[in-house]
């Protein structure tokens, strides 16, 4: 990281329940308060959940990094605008303020590779399924020096590759996922998440055991959306081990969960929903 603002970490390519530093910026220099206070405050919103909030914070942060005429801090703060609103499922307006991000570091003689910047596009690219453009991106992140960016960049590529079953792609990101254990959750779910989906073709019921695990992990993480993605991984892991009423169970409880995250996606087929608002009278 260039600048002495924090950058949010990009938790799980398509959720963000927490913050956390990303690299090692030096102490952001005194004489702005005002900018210190915005990205502070976007910070402590996202740590919360209140992502529309966030989100004004990084814009108030990114509008004062201009009028000081920052590059690392207009850097980050495009950053974080764009993991929050990711966040919100808005990955177009993470693109539009990546392009935007990237041409105002340009101006200042920014050009060069970031790594951050290229994860959170890939990710957004990911999103609407814009994966041939997105791989690249991830796999050149794999190399960035930040182990978070390296972790969640070896997750992105893997997801990407079993997408499009590019095997030897898949192969490559478990590999560069293995770690000597015991390491943090976030990691150990990373790693037995991508181990699943190799092990799938030949092994669907090692590969359920993974992906429950993986899920159970996530859970602890208050990574939710991660969790449905594992949950909806053992219930194909358990379809192709024969075990169609544990496939269906899976199927069910991913479902719920993605609902109860996001009420626009479809509701899940099979159960009621026992927390729904009654339908008023006709």
């Amino acid at each position: 990281m260039k600048a002495g603002y924090t950058r949010a970490a990009l938790l799980l390519v398509l959720a963000m329940p927490a913050l956390a530093g990303c690299g090692g910026g030096r102490v952001a220099p005194a004489g702005d308060a005002v900018l210190d206070q915005a990205m502070e405050s976007g910070r402590q919103s996202a740590g919360l959940e209140r992502l529309a909030v966030a989100e004004g914070q990084y814009r108030q942060a990114g509008t004062r990094a201009l009028a000081r005429d920052d590059a690392g801090a207009i850097g980050d703060a495009g950053y974080n605008l764009a993991v929050v609103q990711l966040a919100q499922d808005k990955p177009a307006d993470a693109l539009s303020t990546l392009a935007a991000t990237r041409a105002a570091l340009a101006v200042r003689g920014r050009s060069g590779t970031d790594a951050g910047l290229d994860l959170t596009q890939a990710a957004a690219l990911h999103r609407l399924s814009r994966d041939r453009e997105a791989a690249p991106l991830a796999a050149g992140a794999m190399a960035s020096p930040d182990p978070a960016i390296a972790e969640q960049a070896s997750l992105l590529t893997g997801l990407i590759a079993d997408g499009v079953g590019d095997r030897a792609m898949l192969g490559q990101a478990v590999a560069h996922l293995a770690h000597r254990r015991p390491v943090a959750a976030k990691w150990q779910a990373d790693e037995d998440e991508l181990q699943a989906r190799m092990r799938l073709p030949h092994d669907p019921a090692g590969a359920r055991d993974l992906a429950v695990q993986a899920a159970d992990l996530r859970r602890q993480m208050v990574d939710y959306r991660g969790m449905a993605r594992a949950l909806t991984l053992a219930a194909r892991a358990a379809g192709q081990a024969g075990d169609a009423a544990g496939a269906a169970a899976l199927t069910l409880q991913a479902g719920q969960s993605l609902h109860a995250q996001s009420p626009s996606a479809a509701p899940a087929v099979g159960a009621p929903d026992p927390f729904a608002a009654p339908t008023p009278p006709v």
